[in-house]
């Protein structure tokens, strides 16, 4: 075999590596401010599989992201915000805004987390979270690589496989599926529309002024 031909291969080989390319998704997000329209089905806290759709807003270099709730009607104009410290969680009905540390931080009227969808770092941040390419396909936003993975530690996640879809071309989520302990799906969302946006922390963190702002510790 040639030197150039063995090259080659070698540098399609670290191309597909799973961990090479949930880096240059996550740069690709990174690279500047968001706003992508997810929609698709989550467990809700009936244990029921119901319809979600919002709007996911990020700005990396602050690390706020925002979610602002469309679908279902209970969630309709809710919105979380996501900070390095703090989590916003804004509930319509009773114009409240709860705001939790973020480690303590709880999304009312949902059966799944949505803290960090703004982010890949979370396949990071578990160690013991072992991805692989587990093939690639056609998607109407492009061909996708697809990487699973399972925690180390399912029991304190109450998650027990990942399946997520990364575009080629661009280098950025396009579907991730969650399943719990028993190998049901627990979450099954797709990214509609991605693009750049022009946004600021201000804009981010707003909230109606006559909200009544509850602390939680």
């Amino acid at each position: 075999m040639r030197i150039w031909t063995l090259f080659l291969f070698l540098g399609l080989a670290l191309a597909q590596n799973p961990g090479s390319i949930l880096d240059r998704a996550s740069a690709y997000l990174k690279a500047a401010p968001f706003v992508a329209e997810v929609e698709g089905r989550v467990r809700m806290p009936n244990g029921e599989l119901g319809e979600v759709a919002f709007v996911l807003k990020s700005l990396p270099a602050k690390r706020i992201v925002r979610i602002e709730f469309q679908r279902p009607d209970s969630l309709a104009d809710n919105f979380v915000v996501v900070t390095p410290k703090k989590v916003y969680n804004y509930l319509f009905l009773t114009n409240q805004l709860i705001v939790y540390p973020r480690e303590k931080a709880r999304i009312e009227g949902l059966g799944v987390d949505f803290r960090q969808l703004g982010e890949l770092e979370q396949f990071r941040a578990d160690p013991g979270l072992k991805l692989r390419l587990g093939g690639e396909a056609r998607t109407p936003a492009g061909p996708a690589y697809r990487l699973e993975g399972e925690p180390e530690d399912p029991e304190r996640l109450g998650v027990g496989r990942y399946q997520l879809w990364i575009l080629k071309d661009p280098p950025r989520p396009y579907r991730l599926r969650v399943f719990d302990l028993e190998g049901n799906p627990v979450a099954d969302l797709v990214w509609k529309r991605f693009a750049r946006a022009r946004l600021d922390e201000a804009a981010l963190l707003a909230y109606p002024p006559d909200a009544e702002v509850i602390e939680k510790r």
